[in-house]
């Protein structure tokens, strides 16, 4: 950054006036005159102690054959000089409070209760910035920040660098977590039993715990806005973690988040050390992403659904949707969102099969 140049001194527009006097041979007598001021107006003026009006400016730029905006110009610029030579805690506190305000919505996240510190305070600020990119000054760059994320052209708001906070805040939570080894033979046996998990009465909090046996920690983090994120799937040393975070409050988008998670574990293992972070919602994605979302549509038997779910477009019936979820051995809620996706039964329709995944989720499972 270019060094900022500033005046041996600060030059108000008093001293302007007194020069221009001093050319002119006049005394204060006769300015106070000619303004149709008092002495003492003009005196303050002369010494910079009084703040120069429009209509002083106006009058002025009558007498000195100038225009009133210089003299307006000239006094501002003399009042902002004076407030950069004192040293101000509101000006940093202020500064602070900004900069920081341009890396995540603060407010959200105040009122989560995800921050430690009071960020009120420039302490407070500095202490967060440490905590959550390890620099109180430095702010990530948008190419230096280390992971991955799907997202459409479409999504003109999306904001990278909350993605970047919400993202450390996921190592922040999983930091805390104690997992044994990761056992991807493990892994892989719920997979494949992943459709049996969705029948069980207690299913969403036995797979968790499964996950954990396994050493993939699992939690629900809720998103921020601007994010548009389902969940992730990343690394910390060498346990796997999924993060859910309910965005979406069903059954079913559990399943469909927890599916490709789990397939980015199992397929991408090496790449997970700077996380893949998900929008569902998005058609975009690198080889990764579509990659996972095969291996997902694998687990949950997709095409089987969308096979026998396209015979009956036209004429669907609660008694068929079970009739589907009883021969694929899957639950119906997770039936219906597959065929509500692929557009194959409307999305008001059998609304009493969605049901509430944040109801089923064990509390010391929600992080924040």
């Amino acid at each position: 950054m270019s060094e900022v140049l500033k005046p041996f001194y600060n030059p108000g527009p008093g001293d302007i006036i007194k020069d221009a006097m001093e050319e002119l041979g006049w005394q204060q007598d006769d300015l106070a005159e000619i303004l149709g001021l008092s002495l003492k107006s003009v005196n303050l003026i002369l010494n910079n102690k009084q703040a120069i009006t429009p209509e002083t400016a106006e009058l002025l730029g009558k007498t000195f054959s100038t225009s009133a905006e210089m003299w307006l110009n000239l006094d501002a610029k003399y009042q902002l000089r004076k407030l950069e030579e004192k040293p101000s805690e509101k000006k940093e506190l202020t500064y602070a409070k900004a900069e920081f305000r341009k890396l995540m919505p603060v407010y959200e996240m105040k009122k989560k209760g995800w921050f430690v510190n009071d960020v009120s305070t420039v302490y407070g600020i500095k202490a967060e910035r440490k905590r959550i990119f390890g620099d109180e000054e430095k702010a990530p760059q948008n190419d230096s920040m280390n992971f991955c994320a799907r997202q459409t052209n479409f999504d003109y708001d999306y904001t990278l660098a909350y993605c970047n906070v919400w993202y450390q805040f996921a190592k922040i939570f999983a930091e805390k977590e104690s997992l044994p080894v990761f056992n991807k033979a493990g892994l892989e046996k719920i997979a494949e039993n992943l459709c049996a998990y969705t029948l069980e009465k207690d299913g969403i909090n036995k797979i968790i715990s499964d996950l954990h046996s396994c050493g993939v920690g699992f939690f629900v983090l809720s998103h921020l806005q601007k994010t548009y994120l389902d969940g992730a799937a990343f690394t910390l040393g060498d346990n796997p973690f999924i993060v859910y975070t309910a965005r979406y409050d069903r059954v079913d988008n559990f399943w469909f988040v927890l599916a490709h998670e789990i397939s980015h574990i199992l397929l991408h293992f090496d790449h997970l050390a700077k996380g893949c972070l998900d929008d569902m919602d998005s058609s975009a994605g690198s080889e990764l992403e579509i990659q996972a979302d095969e291996k997902a549509s694998e687990l949950l038997h997709t095409d089987e659904i969308l096979a026998l779910g396209t015979q009956y477009r036209h004429y669907f019936t609660l008694d068929r949707l079970r009739q589907i979820s009883e021969s694929l051995q899957i639950a119906a809620p997770v039936v219906l969102g597959i065929l509500q996706h692929y557009k194959i039964i409307e999305w008001k329709k059998f609304s009493n099969l969605r049901e509430s995944v944040k109801d089923k989720i064990d509390g010391d499972v929600v992080k924040g």
